[in-house]
């Protein structure tokens, strides 16, 4: 029996697959992400953005008061809302969206997951 290696095609593989399984899990960050986030006119949650381009993708806010809001723990805000809403997203949920990650992957390399 010979075994053949084919390292290169299934790294292309994985690499093509990588920017659709990002942004996926990015949508599902971003997701949560919202469920803390302060509200009071929706202007901050409506600012959200996933972007994804190859291996890398990001996650944020493009409201000009996004980061300030994000970083000030001491204001106040309603309940479920809060300070570090990203932050806490994405740690509270980092096993989840390594799993979605390696879901969406498998599934562009023809897994059943």
């Amino acid at each position: 029996m010979t075994l053949e290696w084919d390292g290169d095609k299934i790294t292309a593989a994985i690499e093509g697959g990588a920017e659709s399984a990002l942004t996926v899990a990015g949508e599902v960050l971003l997701d949560e992400s919202n469920r803390r986030a302060p509200i009071e006119t929706g202007a901050l949650i409506r600012s959200g953005v996933v972007i994804a381009e190859g291996t890398e993708a990001a996650v944020g806010y493009t409201s000009v008061y996004a980061a300030r809001q994000h970083e000030e723990i001491g204001w106040s805000h309603d309940a479920g809302r809060q300070a570090k809403y990203l932050e806490t997203a994405l740690t509270g949920n980092a096993d989840r969206l390594e799993h979605t990650i390696a879901t969406q992957l498998s599934k562009h390399l023809g897994g059943n997951s």
